[in-house]
């Protein structure tokens, strides 16, 4: 048990205290939950699951399957509690705070993005804006792919934890402030004019998320804004000669943000801020952490 213990990484932890958090939610909505079942059977299976991840990291050699494991683990355990958010959400907090967000935007810009923008909507532009929207899902993978790839294991599990620091703490705000985003919110909906028609992948893009995503009470903070902020943030620290491309790819996904009416621009700041903290927090922390008490979770 104590060989267990010397081969935890900091991502592990980022990972089992959202599990926890995850848990106490579950307990306090067990009552009155439609998702008993399902629930336990997914935080029980992620805690399995990672202590089969530190068991397999214990073993001198691994084999080729249980290093791919190691390699997968961190995107397959994010994907799986974010999924099981919606099992919880709505018993923790019945409050939907779109009409706040939108007060909010108003008083900030005077207008509302999402209708002020409509003046611009076309359909080459619509196909451009929901391409970029949906590249959010496999931009993080390129900078933690190239990291892989030079066999820099501290740096790639230094940026799984600020990733994961970023994806969690904005779960979390999640509970605080659950909200639909523009494209539900009756008032909004109501002078939203224009729709949004595309070419070839805006329907397919549009439909594929929204099947996927269980949990439609994510729109603040945006993750978008602050995992594309994230992501620039490291090709900063280890491949600046990608900055080139990655820049004029975060501007245009916060514009699509706006035009494809998933978030309010609050939402944008708040992503924003958030990742500005994660950060702050990754790099004052993890070295000391990491030195004294961890091991990169892929060896």
């Amino acid at each position: 048990m104590l060989n267990l213990y010397k081969k935890l990484s900091l991502v592990d932890v980022v990972n089992f205290i959202f599990w926890l958090a995850i848990f106490i939610f579950y307990l306090i909505s067990f009552p009155v939950s439609e998702f008993k079942m399902h629930g336990f059977l997914l935080l029980a299976g992620l805690l399995i699951f990672q202590i089969i991840i530190v068991k397999i990291r214990s073993n001198l050699q691994p084999t080729k399957g249980q290093k791919l494991l190691l390699l997968i683990y961190p995107v397959v355990f994010l994907v799986m509690i974010f999924d099981g958010i919606h099992l919880v959400l709505p018993y923790i907090n019945s409050n939907v705070y779109d009409h706040e967000l939108y007060q909010i935007d108003q008083r900030i810009l005077g207008v509302n993005p999402t209708v002020w923008i409509e003046s611009y909507i076309n359909p080459y532009l619509t196909e451009l804006m929901y391409i970029l929207y949906f590249f959010y899902f496999p931009m993080p993978l390129i900078i933690l792919g190239y990291l892989y790839l030079q066999k820099n294991y501290k740096a790639l599990d230094k940026a799984f934890v600020f990733m994961f620091v970023t994806y969690y703490g904005a779960y979390l705000l999640y509970f605080l402030v659950p909200a639909l985003g523009p494209r539900f919110y009756p008032e909004l909906v109501a002078q939203q004019k224009v729709s949004l028609d595309g070419l070839w992948l805006t329907d397919i893009i549009r439909d594929t998320i929204s099947s996927l995503e269980h949990n439609k009470f994510d729109a603040f903070p945006s993750l978008h804004a602050a995992i594309s902020l994230a992501v620039i943030i490291l090709v900063a620290q280890y491949r600046k000669k990608w900055l080139w491309f990655f820049v004029p790819v975060l501007i245009g996904i916060l514009i699509s943000l706006i035009y494809c009416r998933y978030h309010y621009f609050i939402d944008i700041i708040g992503g924003v801020v958030w990742t500005l903290i994660a950060f702050a927090i990754t790099e004052k922390y993890y070295d000391k952490l990491y030195q004294k008490y961890f091991v990169a979770f892929l060896k």
